[in-house]
């Protein structure tokens, strides 16, 4: 499940901890966003810093048409035959 995260309070004047959260969070500027997983690490700095944040809960893409899609791609990309060579062959060049 991904969320999207955005700074709607500045980080000045707040303690060190929450400004070294926020950009470990990847949000450096007010009114910036970022879209992460939700991970429980995640989920954790969100709460440590809620108080500046508003967070946003995101649609899932389904992975079955994503994975659909990319497999219709593969099939369609021809692979190049692989030639062996064999140790005598690679001695007798050098």
């Amino acid at each position: 499940m991904n969320i999207k995260i955005t700074q709607v309070k500045s980080g000045i004047d707040r303690s060190e901890r929450q400004k070294k959260t926020l950009v470990a969070l990847g949000l450096r500027k007010l009114n910036a966003s970022r879209e992460v997983e939700a991970t429980p690490q995640i989920l954790g700095m969100v709460k440590k810093v809620s108080h500046l944040l508003k967070v946003d809960t995101l649609a899932e893409t389904p992975k079955a048409t994503v994975t659909k899609k990319v497999a219709e791609k593969v099939s369609k990309i021809e692979t190049p035959e692989v030639v062996e060579v064999s140790a005598e062959a690679s001695s007798e060049d050098a």
